[in-house]
C-alpha cells in the first residue's frame, strides 16, 4: 500500500510568553499510508494540534521532514500543490458569514482547484445533500445550529476532494445524527483511498471506529497501535489520562475487566456465556 504522509524526526519549537523555549514537537516519525483511519489523541498540550498544523503546513517546522504523496513539504515553493493535497478542518469554524451556505462551498474548489464556477456550484449541491444541508443552501452559516455548522466545515473541504483530511476534534458540538453522518463520511474516505487523520478526546469513537491509534505524551508518540492494544494497557491509559470506553466501565462494575470497544463487541464475547 502506498505511503502517503511521512514524516521523520519532526521537530518544532515555539517561545512562549516569558521568552522561554518549548519543544511542541520532539523528534516525530510517522508513516501512514494509503486508506489509513488514524486517530491521535493524548492530553492537551501534548502536541497533537502542531503535529497536524505542521502536516498541513500552518507551521513551519524547525526540524525534520515531511513528505506528502512523495512531496517534500519545503515552504512557498510547493505549497499551492501540497494544499490540493490535505485539507483540514479545525476546532472551530472556517466559515465566511457573509457568504450562504452553498457560497462557502463554491469558493475553495475554484481557487484551489481552478475549476469553473457551474462544476463549483454542482459539486456544492451534491455536498450539501450528502451532510443534509441542501435545504439550507440560501441561509447563512451562522443561523445554523452547531452540529450542522460543523458539517459544512467538513463539506468545504469534501468539496476540494484533497487526498488527505486532517481533522481537529470533528465530534466536538455534534448531536447524535451528525455523528453517524460524519463517522460515515470518514469510513467512505477511508475506503476510497484517502487517509483520514483526526484528533480527538472521544474514546467511545476511538475505540469503536478507529484501526490505528497514536498516542502523544509531550511532544513524543508514547504509544502506536490499535485501539485494543492500547486499552488493555491499562497503565498507559492512567498515565495518560484517558478515559476507558464506556462498556468497559460497566463491565468493570460487574467484576469483567476484560477490554472491550464497543457494545457490539461485548455482546459478541459473552453471547454464548
Amino acid at each position: 500500500m502506498q505511503t502517503i504522509i511521512e514524516v521523520k524526526n519532526l521537530t518544532h519549537v515555539y517561545t512562549d510568553s516569558e521568552n522561554k523555549e518549548i519543544k511542541a514537537l520532539d523528534g516525530i516519525n510517522l508513516e501512514i499510508r494509503q486508506g489509513e483511519f488514524v486517530a491521535v489523541i493524548g492530553a492537551n498540550g501534548s502536541g497533537k494540534s502542531t503535529l497536524l498544523r505542521c502536516i498541513n503546513y500552518l507551521e513551519e517546522p524547525t526540524g525534520g521532514s515531511i513528505v506528502i504523496d512523495g512531496i517534500p513539504l519545503t515552504g512557498e515553493a510547493n505549497i499551492n500543490e501540497i494544499r490540493k493535497e490535505v485539507g483540514m478542518v479545525f476546532q472551530r469554524f472556517n466559515l465566511f458569514p457573509h457568504m450562504t451556505v452553498l457560497e462557502n462551498l463554491v469558493l475553495a474548489p475554484m481557487k484551489v482547484r481552478g475549476i469553473s464556477r457551474s462544476e463549483a456550484e454542482q459539486t456544492a449541491q451534491e455536498l450539501l445533500i450528502k451532510v443534509g444541508l441542501d435545504d439550507k443552501a440560501a441561509e447563512s452559516p451562522y443561523d445554523l445550529s452547531l452540529s450542522e455548522r460543523k458539517l459544512l466545515s467538513v463539506a468545504t473541504v469534501l468539496a476540494v476532494d484533497p487526498a488527505i483530511y486532517l481533522f481537529d476534534e470533528p465530534m466536538m458540538s455534534l448531536d447524535w445524527e451528525s455523528r453517524r453522518k460524519l463517522t460515515a463520511i470518514f469510513h467512505q474516505l477511508a475506503d476510497s483511498g484517502h487517509q483520514v487523520v483526526t484528533i480527538t478526546h472521544d474514546m467511545d469513537w476511538v475505540a469503536a471506529e478507529f484501526e490505528s491509534v497514536y498516542v502523544m505524551e509531550h511532544g513524543k508518540f508514547g504509544f502506536a497501535g490499535s485501539p485494543r492494544e492500547l486499552f488493555s494497557d491499562h497503565e498507559l491509559v492512567q498515565r495518560v489520562g484517558l478515559l476507558p470506553p464506556r462498556i468497559m466501565d460497566i463491565a468493570e462494575s460487574l467484576g469483567d475487566s476484560q477490554t472491550y470497544l464497543s457494545v457490539n463487541d461485548y455482546y459478541q464475547k459473552n453471547r454464548d456465556v
